[in-house]
């Protein structure tokens, strides 16, 4: 299962997309840069993430009709374009874009993070109280301009709240047309206890986030408020956020703040409308004319006069449906049949839901009031769709009941049903076909089919492609295969296994894995996921997709199995599993340990010798040649010849190891890599080589040599040095035969007027490095690569030696030919010398 699918940079007309820097349960947020080169965020919402397309197109609509909105009110994010491409499959709107989290509107595509509230609590843990009244004064005007214009949010929550130039506003994520429009969206907590869909449910997200901002404690605590320690202004300023908060998280919506308004003025201090008097006068007329009429039923009951006939009151509900004949049930109770009036208690908001055989199920939510009844006209939309709690037959004809995890095929799936999909694929038939019984009614008995478990399988995704091509199923649908134990003994089919299950059932070996089989209808749910870890800011992948940084809320995730990837530099990878659950939360938790193993693509200090090695294409590089303190570790460890080395300063432990040959060097890489694969350093199929020549060429900056092999590419490119262009080189570029060598040795030649303060070998890594942190590739000493010179002959007469390829020149060479980079000498692959050495390559295991 996967968290959303992986998608490339969408087209934005006008717009080009920098890079993802959001998620969500219907979309993503990109970066973008407008033809005039201002950064904007780009919403852009993907048909594919919706069960149904008219879902889609009504977040479309309520998107169009939020646009003009949103640029009239300081507490919305102002949408600037709104469009769509049918043909990429997704709409969009351009907003701006919010601050950097840490600096502002000094926005750096590269490294920007958005400002939101989420990301400011997780950072200070706990906000003020009174800067906590400014932002929910402010996002609590913003609510309520939305609602004026029939328009409700549904998922207020602190990272839907951004800042923009230091002002919160309320992100317009997940926005939809108030009336006769609901849908159930949202976070856990943050919904109300009837659900969203209404300004009361709105007003309780908006408290709920003011509890977790001001408090620091998770939102589920509620009503758990600490104790504070403040005192004077700050006591009063600390008092009134709660009693605000406490108000607009009332458990029943008749509790809360009649508007969203009527809370921002709360969170300011200033004086509510009062709502009290009007209360106390519509009660006091209620008693009023309640004892006006129990006095009139006295009395007419006591003079025998003629009962007058009272004309009833208008129902608060009347529901009709096209076609009529539709089941209201409130919870799991049936309360009537369409159309239908009620008179549901007054002022609690109670959820509706309208059943009709082959008709999409509908749900409203009313909360009652006398002063205003209400009529709702429903048109029950047609479908072939298995609805919750119907019998619901598929396009082959098979029948289904309801069942607890969605629907169960009433019957085995039997063999006129399977001969159908022989027929259909061309797939041969192996099995059986055993009667079931004969139905009481007189009807034929049926006949089940008995097949191995791999054509039951295949049998199922035939079912459910076939299904969806015909509308019966949607793209969320799909079947599975439940077994149906049997006694064939001529009774009807037992659901209860038998105690032999490989008696007469199952006789004979080729039988073992068959079985008869249930076709069960499973519909795609969702949850949520939180992965955290110790330190934060590690990198989540899923599937090689970068999904963000830690603590991360992934709010919609396919339920099922899943596993996330953790990265970050200077740790080792973490694989996290789980299972997520439909409509719960998956918590998922990892305390990242410093790393040790390798990561191919990734610097890596921690290799057993100490030597760090360096990217190079696929594989990894030592930055600079093996020292001899490394080699003579091999020599310990194995009993090799212990080569000599120049040692004039008395640090020869750092200094390439010299003196050997190819084979030395080979076996002193086979050594490494049996160890290091026994320490757990390395996988184990990773091995230490030499570099080939093209990776050797690919270290030292060449740019694509022509020739097959290292003879045909041996100086083809002039001009081009270890250190750059130019001759003679640089003061202190490589260790080369200098003047200082000249004077103190009795090398042939040196290079006049330079210095390198080496006058023989040098330790490693005492030169810089180039821009690929490799250093030594043009001097100190040459090194022994994996390819041989002439690598095509298939034999060598024994009066001529196999010819090895040495790279790079030394602390003797002085010939600016011999220094080219693109230089190769072929030296027989026995030869030991005091100024070749070699450099270890890591090859990842294919």
């Amino acid at each position: 299962m996967t968290a959303a699918p992986i998608r490339t940079a969408p087209e934005i007309r006008d717009h080009e997309t920098l890079r993802l820097i959001g998620r969500g349960a219907y979309g993503e947020v990109w970066m973008a840069r407008s033809v005039t080169g201002a950064l904007r965020a780009v919403k852009v919402v993907w048909r594919e993430d919706y069960d149904q397309a008219d879902s889609f197109e009504r977040e479309f609509e309520a998107i169009k009709r939020y646009e003009p909105i949103s640029r009239r009110h300081v507490g919305l994010v102002p949408i600037l374009q709104v469009g769509r491409s049918d043909a990429q499959g997704f709409y969009y709107y351009v907003m701006e874009l919010a601050d950097d989290l840490e600096h502002g509107r000094d926005i750096q595509p590269s490294t920007y993070k958005s400002h939101t509230l989420g990301l400011q609590m997780r950072r200070e843990k706990r906000i003020m109280a009174e800067r906590c009244l400014q932002i929910g004064s402010n996002v609590a005007e913003g609510l309520h301009f939305l609602h004026e214009n029939k328009l409700i949010h549904r998922d207020v929550k602190p990272s839907n709240l951004i800042f923009i130039d230091g002002n919160c506003r309320l992100a317009d994520i997940g926005l939809v047309a108030l009336l006769g429009q609901r849908s159930f969206v949202g976070t856990e907590g943050f919904v109300a206890p009837e659900g969203p869909g209404s300004p009361e449910s709105d007003i309780f997200s908006l408290g709920m986030v003011l509890y977790e901002a001001s408090t620091g404690k998770d939102r589920l605590d509620f009503p758990d408020i600490p104790s504070c320690s403040e005192s004077g202004d700050k006591l009063d300023v600390w008092q009134r956020l709660h009693r605000v908060i406490c108000t607009a998280c009332a458990p029943k919506a008749k509790d809360r703040y009649t508007s969203a308004h009527e809370m921002s003025l709360a969170l300011r201090g200033q004086p509510l409308p009062s709502r009290r008097l009007v209360w106390y006068w519509a009660a006091a007329g209620a008693v009023t004319l309640s004892l006006a009429v129990g006095f009139g039923m006295w009395l007419a009951q006591r003079n025998a006069a003629p009962v007058l006939e009272v004309q009833k009151s208008l129902p608060m509900l009347t529901i009709k449906t096209v076609p009529a004949g539709a089941d209201v049930f409130s919870g799991e109770d049936k309360v009537g049949v369409t159309p239908l009036a009620l008179n549901p208690e007054e002022g609690v908001p109670v959820i509706y839901q309208l059943r009709l055989p082959g008709h999409k199920q509908l749900e409203i939510e009313h909360s009652a009031s006398r002063s205003r009844p209400a009529e709702y006209d429903l048109k029950m939309e047609a479908t072939r769709l298995p609805q919750p709690g119907e019998r619901w037959t598929n396009s082959l004809g098979i029948a289904f009941k309801p069942a607890q995890s969605g629907h169960l095929s009433e019957q085995p799936v039997e063999i006129k049903f399977f001969k159908r999909f022989l027929e259909a694929t061309g797939r041969s038939f192996e099995g059986k076909v055993v009667r079931a019984s004969l139905a009481d009614n007189g009807k034929d008995a049926s006949y089940f089919v008995v097949v191995p478990v791999g054509d039951a399988e295949a049998f199922r995704f035939w079912m459910t492609d076939a299904d969806r091509a015909a509308g019966a199923l949607s793209q969320e649908h799909h079947y599975e295969v439940e077994p149906f134990y049997y006694v064939e003994s001529g009774n009807t089919g037992s659901e209860d296994m038998p105690e032999d299950r490989d008696s007469e059932a199952t006789a004979g070996n080729d039988e073992k894995d068959w079985q008869a089989f249930h076709l069960r209808v499973e519909r795609q749910t969702y949850g949520s996921v939180v992965i955290r870890t110790t330190p934060e800011k590690v990198r989540v992948f899923q599937h090689d997709e970068f999904l963000g940084y830690t603590p991360l809320e992934l709010p919609r995730v396919r339920s099922g199995s899943v596993e996330f990837e953790l990265r970050e530099e200077g740790f080792s990878d973490v694989v996290l599993e789980g299972e997520v659950k439909s409509g719960a939360l998956l918590e998922l938790f990892s305390d990242m340990q410093t790393r040790q193993a390798v990561t191919f693509g990734r610097e890596w200090k921690a290799n057993g010798l100490g030597l760090r090695l360096v990217p190079l294409g696929d594989v990894m590089i030592a930055s600079v040649e093996t020292r001899r303190r490394d080699y003579l570790e091999y020599v310990k460890a194995t009993n090799a010849r212990r080569p000599g080395n120049i040692d004039n300063d008395g640090r020869g432990g750092t200094q390439p190891i010299v003196g050997i040959d190819r084979e030395e060097a080979r076996a002193f890489c086979a050594w490494l890599t049996e160890r290091e694969r026994n320490a757990g350093l390395i996988g184990p199929k990773d091995r230490y080589r030499l570099p080939t020549d093209e990776e050797w060429s690919r270290a030292v900056g060449l740019p694509l040599e022509r020739g097959a092999t290292p003879a045909e590419r041996n100086g083809r490119i002039r001009g081009i040095y270890p250190w750059g262009f130019d001759w003679p080189p640089p003061p202190n570029s490589e260790n080369l035969a200098d003047t200082n060598a000249g004077r103190r040795t009795s090398i042939e030649g040196f290079i006049p007027g330079y210095e390198d303060r080496f006058p023989q070998l040098g330790a490693v890594g005492a030169f810089l490095p180039n821009e690929r942190g490799i250093s030594g590739l043009g001097g100190n000493a040459s090194e022994w690569v994996d390819t041989d010179y002439e690598p095509g002959a298939k034999s060598v007469p024994k009066s001529k030696k196999l010819l090895g390829t040495v790279r790079g020149g030394n602390w003797q060479t002085f010939n600016p030919d011999e220094l080219l980079s693109s230089v190769r000498i072929p030296i027989a692959i026995d030869t030991r010398r005091p100024t070749i050495s070699f450099r270890i390559v890591l090859e990842r295991s294919k």
